[in-house]
């Protein structure tokens, strides 16, 4: 009987590299498209366009590879997953998927599925019971925590990537700004920041969740390698993990620093959350 991993948190606190980690370093199947975001747009934490254009986008540019392609032999099973999920979530309404069509043609050569969707965290508990209904009970969720400050300041430099004149002035002026306005995105960061409730809410509807360290993902590698293979009850190679960390994986320009004046508000805004995970971890043991 297949058995799932799913991946629920959180954002820029390191899914990317747990989703290559537990692709190259252990039996379980990670779908290609790293971030299905299903149940996130099923409950309406994500709109679903941004979806469909995100699918569309992906899928015209595998076109476009495999057109130009003279050399066929990356046209494997796990291609054929890609291609099928991103079809499926470009064009048929998110209701009217099977979760576990999204993992074939794959599906039934593995024992274990998974991915790794950071905006599950937030979901509302409807959407976390619907996610119990379709993956089951026994599935094993993993959630990852970082220091909710540097976890904030890489978030909105993603936001920032890539627009305009968003050089060291400019970045901290955005940032004031979103903080005093509020908005959307910033009770989305928010939510992202609070893992107490996240834990609580997916421990009443799973009985298998582990919280993970960014900090120990990233540096604590054998002992993080051991806690994945108690968790999950599979082996997990240490050496693989060990060649992944040795490159960035995912990662934003840390050059900006931040004003002490904007650091301590940040901090005052997050002290709970931080407390909170001092004490899950112990203190000093959730920073990076």
């Amino acid at each position: 009987m297949t058995q799932f991993v799913i991946g629920i948190g959180s954002q820029r606190a390191g899914s990317t590299l747990l989703h290559r980690i537990l692709e190259q370093c252990s039996p379980i199947y990670m779908n290609p498209v790293k971030e299905l975001h299903y149940f996130d747009t099923l409950f309406h934490v994500r709109h679903e366009s941004v979806l469909k254009h995100f699918s569309v986008n992906q899928l015209n540019r595998e076109i476009d590879r495999l057109v130009k392609a003279e050399d066929f032999a990356f046209v494997n099973k796990r291609y054929k997953n890609s291609l099928r999920a991103n079809f499926l979530l470009a064009t048929k309404p998110i209701q009217k998927i099977d979760y576990i069509d999204l993992f074939r043609p794959v599906a039934k050569h593995y024992d274990m599925l998974g991915e790794i969707t950071p905006e599950y965290m937030i979901l509302p508990e409807p959407g976390i019971r619907k996610m119990r209904e379709v993956v089951g009970e026994d599935a094993k969720i993993l959630l990852l925590a970082r220091n909710p400050v540097k976890r904030f300041v890489s978030a909105f430099k993603l936001l920032m990537y890539g627009l305009p004149n968003s050089g060291q002035l400019v970045f901290e002026e955005e940032m004031l700004k979103i903080l005093d306005t509020g908005g959307e995105w910033m009770r989305v960061q928010d939510a992202l920041n609070d893992y107490a409730t996240a834990l609580t809410l997916y421990r009443q509807e799973f009985p298998h969740v582990l919280m993970l360290s960014h900090d120990a993902l990233f540096g604590d590698v054998e002992g993080t390698a051991a806690t994945l293979a108690e968790f999950l009850e599979i082996p997990i190679s240490l050496g693989n993990y060990q060649k992944i960390v040795g490159t960035k994986v995912n990662a934003l320009d840390e050059t900006k620093e931040l004003s002490d004046a904007t650091l301590a508000l940040l901090q005052t805004r997050y002290e709970s959350n931080q407390q909170y995970l001092d004490s899950f971890f112990g203190e000093g043991n959730c920073v990076a």
